[in-house]
């Protein structure tokens, strides 16, 4: 692993240092006006998502909730290959905005991107049968040059009032 992923085990971080701050769940977006689909199901949204005539998600080369929806969920709905046939490969930041624009019908991406794009609609997260939540976690090093003021900033985003600015924009609690 290189410098950046070491964890607390490996002596890099300071004891107690380590906060799970939020977890995001990948979500579905359709074109703001078009009808919202159910997604409620692992049924319903493999029903969605054959009905769709186009689709984007993040290239799985590049991102790890493309790679997530690409290489376990599509194959466990067995449509991989039908999806993919019509899928337009997001390549970085809010692949939603193709969605906005009307170059494809539904995005499958994280919540907290969906939710900052003008013209969609958020239709929700996927059924935990097809889920993957990412956990977002903060850390104060060894080396950090004000390691008081890091893990007073690390206890405000993990306190109730912090997680609140994260809720809103699409996060859940860790």
């Amino acid at each position: 692993m290189g410098e950046a992923y070491r964890t607390q085990g490996q002596g890099d971080l300071r004891p107690g240092g380590r906060r799970a701050l939020a977890g995001v769940a990948i979500g579905v977006a359709v074109r703001k006006g078009a009808p919202v689909p159910d997604i409620s199901t692992p049924e319903s949204v493999k029903r969605m998502l054959v009905a769709a005539k186009s689709v984007t998600y993040m290239d799985p080369t590049r991102g790890t909730s493309g790679m997530f929806v690409d290489e376990v969920m599509l194959p466990k709905l067995g449509v991989r290959d039908e999806v993919r046939a019509k899928t337009k490969f997001g390549e970085g930041g809010m692949i939603a905005e193709k969605v906005a624009r009307g170059e494809v019908e539904v995005a499958l991406h994280q919540m907290s991107e969906i939710l900052p794009v003008e013209g969609v609609t958020p239709v929700g997260v996927l059924p935990p049968e097809l889920q993957k939540v990412s956990i977002y976690t903060g850390a104060v090093t060894r080396v950090a040059t004000a390691p008081a003021e890091a893990s007073a900033l690390l206890d405000f985003v993990a306190s109730a009032e912090g997680r609140q600015l994260f809720l809103a924009r699409g996060f859940s609690a860790p």
